[in-house]
């Protein structure tokens, strides 16, 4: 009986430890004619985010010639997000988030079950396409 018991619990933990890591990765779709540059991939590396610790995983999209970075943060702590400086609030693809154009670039910003993410890209085109 014990044994039973020992096996259900190991099963229960590994199913959730298997949800948690699925949940940690928000959901993007990569635009046609792109595709993830595995070279350039980081996983689950320890980092500060805004003054706290933080673990970053980045994903880079590349078509030839643009790229897509999707950068995720997972705090140690939450934090509200409010638009400054030259960002503005914004919502993308039924996201909530703060917006930047910097440069040629875009930045979208927006939380995704507790963590932060980033979508670093050459137009809001490619971000909303990244976001459906």
């Amino acid at each position: 009986m014990n044994k039973k018991i020992f096996f259900v619990a190991i099963f229960l933990i590994v199913g959730a430890l298997s949800l948690a890591a699925v949940s940690a990765n928000p959901s993007v779709n990569t635009p046609n004619g792109f595709e993830i540059n595995d070279n350039l991939t980081v996983k689950e590396e320890k980092v500060q985010f805004l003054g706290m610790d933080a673990v970053r995983t980045v994903v880079v999209m590349e078509n030839g010639t643009d790229n897509i970075t999707i950068t995720t943060f997972q705090a140690e702590h939450d934090m509200d997000m409010s638009a400054s400086g030259n960002s503005q609030a914004k919502t993308i693809q039924g996201k909530d988030g703060i917006y930047q154009k910097n440069g040629d670039r875009f930045v979208f910003i927006y939380k995704d079950q507790g963590q932060f993410v980033q979508i670093d890209s050459p137009s809001e085109k490619l971000i909303e396409e990244v976001l459906s």
